[in-house]
């Protein structure tokens, strides 16, 4: 029993990270009605600049993380501004083209301005533990749990308990109106995809802190979140974030049961069972969001 609360504890921890970061992704759904392909290289940015900075230019550790997740705000921020608000009306699918190229942009920059080199980032707590009924848990697990449940409790409230909840629910369902109706819909726009720049860039260093830093290690992380998303249904809030808390833990026990090369082809092969037994609720939903 104990090695296996071990790998559900890790699963339980890897699906929160999931789910943090589709946090991110779903605000941003919901108030822009558009997908970030490029929302992975932001979370990289921070982590990967924040190496860059305290381990090549000898910058103290909190400065860095400090530069690395601004930079990832006011990226995020700017793929907004500068590409997705671009986009005319009736043309569904052109944020995932134009994202999309911004992903290889941004990975085809910070190969330039740092390397292509994987290199190894600040525990954060992953070399500190304690034994708990058998399983020995980190710092870090316990940073990671704690702060997914903080962060989705505190998103929940703000989206359905404030008057800026009901801002941003107004401006999603209709722009138009919101915007007679006195509400700033270019500002709230602007800070959602803000905040959603602060969650990926908090995801990513934490994820570098128990991997490794380069310029494509988000991007597994971020099909993996899609995914949930996908399976939950990205106009929901509650579904997609368990649902990606189970994949976590769903990957961990394939690891574990067939073997560290089992992880991600049992992750695609849920999501083929899954789409193939609920086809059309999937169509629909997408129908719907696209229209």
């Amino acid at each position: 029993m104990g090695d296996l609360g071990q790998i559900i504890l890790g699963g339980i921890t890897t699906g929160s990270l999931y789910a943090l970061f589709l946090l991110g992704v779903l605000i941003v759904f919901q108030v822009s009605k558009s997908m970030n392909f490029a929302y992975g290289q932001v979370g990289m940015i921070a982590a990967f600049s924040a190496w860059f900075f305290y381990s090549e230019q000898g910058l103290p550790v909190p400065v860095a993380l400090v530069i690395g997740v601004l930079l990832a705000v006011i990226v995020n921020s700017a793929i907004d501004f500068a590409a997705i608000r671009r986009i005319p009306a009736g043309r569904p699918g052109l944020d995932l083209v134009v994202t999309l190229g911004i992903f290889l942009l941004i990975t085809a920059v910070m190969q330039q301005l740092i390397d292509a080199n994987a290199h190894t980032f600040i525990s954060l707590g992953a070399d500190t533990r304690t034994e708990v009924a058998g399983v020995v848990v980190s710092m870090s697990d316990g940073i990671v749990i704690g702060l997914t449940v903080v962060t989705v409790l505190a998103a929940y409230l703000l989206l359905n308990r404030t008057s800026l909840g009901t801002s941003l629910r107004a401006s999603a369902e209709d722009a138009g109106i919101a915007q007679a109706a006195g509400v700033n819909v270019r500002a709230l726009r602007t800070a959602t995809w803000a905040v959603a720049g602060l969650i990926a860039a908090v995801v990513a260093i934490l994820v570098a802190s128990r991997l490794s830093v380069d310029a494509f290690y988000m991007t597994p992380f971020l099909i993996k979140a899609f995914i949930a998303g996908m399976i939950g249904g990205l106009d929901r809030f509650w579904l997609p974030l368990v649902v990606a808390v189970a994949l976590g833990v769903y990957e961990s026990l394939a690891v574990y049961l067939l073997g560290a090369s089992a992880g991600t082809p049992a992750v695609f092969l849920l999501i083929i069972v899954v789409l193939a037994l609920v086809p059309k609720r999937f169509v629909n939903e997408r129908n719907e969001v696209r229209a």
